[in-house]
């Protein structure tokens, strides 16, 4: 395969292959995300909690697990590769509030365009400040990491939500999932770099 006129500015590549015409990747703004993501990881460890974004699959995987959710929240959304998946399963009059306390990333969940999400720059810890009667939470905030009373105050507003959707890279949140949820299952999802559990959370009718 042969490449040419490399254009750094346009951040575009044209290239010619042989049997394949001609093509135009725009790698330069896949390589932005990815060096802005691992730049603030490196900055903030704790409240990002890895060093790479989700996988276009496991997106996905987590998307499908708002179940119908027509009032969804998202907890630090990062860049925005789930919120777009969301949006994607999302009813067309339905809302998405993403919450990212890193403004960086917000400038690019701001890129979406889609009356349907709003952004806010701000803790998750605050949703409550917000919105109001929240049907399903997507999250991936890297709660392993959280200290104990962060923990228990995000968990504490998860609790209030009829669904919960949490990443993580451990399987070993599930006992304490079942102290706010009566149903918790988990999802392993490999096709992740590192390989990611899903936890999906609902509260089941007594």
């Amino acid at each position: 395969m042969l490449y040419s006129n490399l254009d750094l500015t346009g951040l575009r590549l044209t290239y010619y292959g042989i049997g394949l015409g001609h093509h135009t990747v725009a790698i330069g703004a896949i390589i932005m995300r990815y060096w802005s993501f691992v730049t603030e990881f490196l900055k903030h460890p704790k409240e990002i909690g890895t060093f790479t974004q989700s996988s276009k699959h496991l997106a996905k995987e987590i998307a499908k697990e708002i179940d119908g959710s027509s009032e969804v929240v998202e907890f630090g959304a990062g860049t925005g590769p789930v919120t777009k998946e969301i949006l994607k399963s999302l009813p067309h009059n339905g809302r998405l509030t993403c919450f990212e306390i890193n403004s960086e990333f917000c400038k690019y969940l701001e890129k979406i365009d889609d009356p349907r999400l709003e952004v806010i720059n701000d803790d998750a810890s605050n949703c409550q400040q917000y919105v109001d009667g929240v049907e399903c939470i997507v999250s991936g905030l890297p709660l392993a990491l959280f200290s104990r009373l962060k923990k228990d105050e995000i968990l504490d507003i998860i609790s209030k939500s009829r669904r919960y959707v949490q990443l993580q890279y451990t399987p070993l949140l599930r006992k304490r999932l079942q102290q706010y949820f009566s149903d918790v299952k988990i999802k392993f999802v490999p096709q992740n770099f590192p390989p990611a559990f899903i936890y999906v959370c609902r509260e089941l009718p007594r």
